[in-house]
């Protein structure tokens, strides 16, 4: 990509659009995650299929999240470095499954701890009479790592590759990426789990979630709504009661001997722990997490 003779805006916007290619191409390839050089701008323009358009005002969050992606990882900006969990491989089955296929797919203990932990947080579960239940998950791109974390580990359960999104917030426009898996019988476990009665749209928490908690949820729930606060945790249980919020605080006394307390925000209730706590259960979620969401545990 030769840039000589632009000025410093000019260069930035290519630049930001080249490096857009090798953050973004790796959805539509199934290959491992290496780094993807720079791609010229005409390659660019092939990404309107992905509803990814260059015009001539280059939006300038693209080029926010995309310095602070490879900031964050310390590559230059020639290259983008994804990490891949290495102990997995993507395994999506596309095209349309018979029932009885469908039915075959199953989840491992893990699998199971990780799609409530990403439920607590940003994930969703939802179900249309007479169907089975289906996962969805969302992440800002500047997530991605934590984002294709956890879609490796599902892609079995998915007829597809992540897709990009957009969306405006207080008048700022923001990019990320989310996928779905298949509707699946072996999903409504956890649906049951946090199905409401009166809102099948609408996530509950329930004492009989006590049973299924452990370090990988709560490692997974941190790595997705959890927020560095005075050396301490914040759980942004935003979308939950206080009262089922007090039954979250109860699960962990109870289950790993945190002791941690309700913060009201505005009219919301956020869960705190305070850095001693936070210490007695590090050694026990850190082995989940990936290297950009470490700063949420102070790290």
């Amino acid at each position: 990509m030769y840039t000589v003779g632009l000025d410093a805006d000019t260069r930035a916007y290519f630049t930001a659009a080249t490096c857009a290619i090798s953050l973004f191409i790796i959805l539509s390839v199934n290959t491992p995650l290496k780094f993807f050089p720079i791609k010229i701008i005409n390659e660019f323009l092939l990404f309107n299929k992905i509803k990814f358009k260059l015009k001539q005002n280059f939006d300038k969050n693209i080029t926010f999240y995309l310095r602070n992606f490879i900031k964050y990882n310390k590559k230059e900006i020639k290259s983008v470095s994804v990490m891949e969990n290495k102990n997995s491989s993507l395994k999506i089955q596309k095209g349309i499954l018979t029932k009885n296929l469908r039915n075959t797919i199953i989840l491992n203990s893990f699998q199971c701890s990780m799609i409530i932990g990403i439920i607590l947080s940003d994930g969703w579960i939802q179900k249309r009479k007479n169907w089975n239940p289906r996962i969805g998950f969302k992440q800002s791109i500047k997530n991605f790592e934590f984002f294709w974390n956890v879609f490796t580990q599902l892609s079995h359960l998915c007829s597809g590759y992540p897709w990009l999104t957009k969306n405006w917030k207080r008048g700022k426009l923001f990019f990320g990426v989310e996928f779905n898996t298949r509707q699946l019988k072996s999903l409504n476990e956890i649906y049951i789990l946090f199905h409401s009665e009166s809102n099948n749209n609408k996530k509950v928490i329930k004492s009989e979630l006590y049973d299924y908690f452990d370090f990988i949820v709560l490692a997974y729930w941190i790595m997705g709504d959890g927020a560095k606060k005075n050396k301490g945790l914040t759980l942004c249980t935003d979308s939950f009661s206080c009262k089922e919020v007090i039954i979250l605080i109860n699960i962990m006394k109870i289950k790993f001997d945190i002791n941690s307390s309700i913060h009201k925000e505005k009219n919301n209730y956020r869960i705190y722990i305070n850095k001693s706590e936070l210490n007695k259960i590090l050694p026990k979620i850190l082995p989940y997490f990936v290297k950009s969401s470490l700063y949420k545990i102070s790290l």
